[in-house]
């Protein structure tokens, strides 16, 4: 049984519920639990009671994190091969109807982005492309990843929901990992926000990180997009999903990210009260550490610098920097149109630098797949 079959949108509407009207003493009493936590236990960390113990929170996830992964952050690079599109998700800047340039690297441009990205100190790339059967297909994606796997001692891939057979392929190209966004976990949403293309098969996609790590990768990272849906029903089924990935693949890395809706040529505008405030972000952070102790967490230039440079030490381990969310962006200078607007735009060797004045270490690289090979 997958965990389409598992999940149950019930429980997750309850657990909302739970934390929109948790009081203090659930707060206290979850923080004076020894042991793991539960997802009930995560609802009530996230609640507006808890507001009242997030200095508390932030300094338990602080040591949590420390513990588990040193004082270090892992740099990652998005490299889009293609903004081409055939689904027409309401939200999106690469959706079909679109109309902006649009364009699908060549291999000979896919290693001219590589070697600019490897130049600018990256070892973990994420390739990333918008939907299209016909140019983005299992043999150019494979090729993709060859071209990568020169370079990159960490490869991940973050492109349309695929069987096992295709993630088999990546793996044995040099892939690792595997990002998708779920989006959102409502599937009346789901199916309002995503009208046309492959996209809208809302169990295809919920099925995606359990068949990536079926096929082999070592990684597997999940997210909701918040903007479309109530943010605590999509982080909570969030946190259902990976303890169901932790329970049935439980060598995987999990991560999870946590976007906000940021403007892109869709000219979508989320509903306010659906995108979670800087302080509520931090609970989460906050609130999945306590709970997920070795849990992936990422924020992306999606978010403003201020709060970045907050969130290193708070339970936040990935981070990207210098991203372009345009095919070409890195040795073109940006020739086509982005899947949507950055907001942290600073330079890699600024970035860096202020995580060293906070005393932490930018790891670049953590993983060579010839550790597995020798291993296995």
């Amino acid at each position: 049984m997958g965990f389409f079959e598992e999940f149950d949108p019930a429980q997750a509407l309850s657990l909302a519920e739970i934390s929109r009207n948790s009081i203090r003493a659930d707060v206290e009493r979850v923080l004076s639990k020894s042991g793991l936590k539960s997802i009930e236990d995560f609802a009530v960390l996230i609640s507006p009671a808890a507001d009242f113990y997030l200095e508390d929170m932030a300094q338990r996830s602080s040591l949590i994190t420390e513990r588990n992964f040193g004082k270090t952050i892992r740099m990652f690079v998005p490299l889009y091969v293609s903004n081409v599109c055939v689904n027409n998700c309401r939200y999106c800047g690469f959706a079909k109807r679109n109309n902006i340039e649009r364009k699908t690297l060549t291999l000979e441009e896919v290693r001219a982005e590589v070697d600019a990205t490897y130049k600018m100190g990256f070892r973990s790339i994420l390739l990333v492309a918008g939907e299209s059967p016909k140019l983005v297909n299992l043999g150019y994606m494979d090729e993709c990843i060859k071209i990568a796997a020169k370079r990159f001692p960490s490869i991940s891939v973050e492109i349309a929901p695929s069987p096992v057979s295709v993630y088999k392929s990546f793996v044995k190209n040099g892939c690792e990992g595997l990002t998708v966004f779920q989006e959102t976990f409502d599937s009346e949403v789901y199916k309002y926000m995503h009208p046309s293309g492959p996209k809208s098969n809302f169990k295809w996609r919920l099925g995606t990180p359990e068949r990536a790590l079926e096929a082999g990768m070592r990684v597997a990272g999940l997210g909701a997009l918040f903007g479309l849906n109530d943010w605590r029903y999509e982080i909570i089924s969030c946190a259902i999903h990976a303890k169901y990935l932790y329970r049935n693949f439980y060598r995987a890395r999990i991560g999870i990210s946590l976007p906000r809706m940021r403007p892109a040529a869709s000219g979508f505008q989320p509903t306010p009260e659906f995108v979670p405030t800087d302080r509520e972000l931090v609970k989460i952070i906050c609130a999945l550490r306590i709970v997920f102790e070795h849990l992936a967490i990422t924020v992306s230039t999606r978010e403003p610098r201020y709060l970045r440079d907050g969130l290193v030490g708070l339970g936040v381990t990935q981070m990207s920097a210098a991203s372009s969310t345009r095919p070409g962006g890195y040795a073109e200078h940006e020739t086509a149109e982005g899947q949507f607007d950055i907001d942290d735009d600073r330079s890699v060797e600024e970035f860096a630098n202020m995580i060293a004045s906070k005393g932490y270490e930018p790891v670049w690289k953590d993983f060579d797949l010839g550790f597995t090979e020798q291993q296995s």
